[in-house]
């Protein structure tokens, strides 16, 4: 059987820049190496982090308030997907070692603002250099005629997720209903 890229969303057609045909047999296969090399990835990213005392909750909310700025304490909450009083536990775990800092607005001392500090972002450096260093260590193991190949098909890759991602998503499940957060 054959999977036909272009999509139906709303009753309109929405092809990608070229509408492919993939075979289901290649799309899984493709799917399953992805997950599974994005899982390996998880595993020794985790790994550090917990040699460093920092969740992947932790990290995520560094690269959260690094991607978005300063943001309330309910809005980072909401984006996280998790109760207030969640995302202020972790919030003052972190606040103690000194990732972030929060402040209340002066003319409304209900709302509490939360920052990534220097050191926060010193973190998320880190850790991306990490990663830098593992993926290159990756690199290293294929054959010098397979790079151009791999940076060619990577670039591609992310061209169609970047086009993919600005589609209205197809839903799976019509009759699903949200994830309900923890309040």
């Amino acid at each position: 059987m054959m999977v036909d890229v272009t999509r139906t969303i709303d009753g309109a057609v929405a092809p990608p820049a070229a509408a492919t045909t993939v075979p289901d047999d290649v799309a899984d296969r493709i799917i399953t190496d992805y997950r599974a090399f994005m899982a390996q990835m998880k595993c020794a990213m985790s790994e550090r982090l917990v040699r460093l005392g920092i969740s992947m909750a932790q990290l995520n909310i560094m690269y959260t308030l690094q991607r978005n700025g300063e943001m309330p304490m309910s809005r980072l909450a909401d984006v996280l997907n998790v109760s207030l009083s969640n995302a202020s536990g972790l919030v003052d775990r972190m606040e103690e070692r000194g990732f972030v800092e929060r402040t209340r607005v002066p003319e409304d001392r209900r709302v509490v603002l939360v920052r990534i500090t220097g050191a926060g972002a010193q973190v998320i450096e880190e850790n991306d250099l990490l990663n830098d260093d593992l993926l290159r260590a990756v690199l290293r193991r294929l054959e010098p005629d397979q790079l151009p190949v791999v940076a060619r098909v990577m670039t591609e890759f992310r061209a169609a997720m970047e086009a993919t991602a600005a589609l209205p998503l197809l839903d799976r499940h019509p009759v699903s209903t949200s994830t309900p957060r923890s309040r």
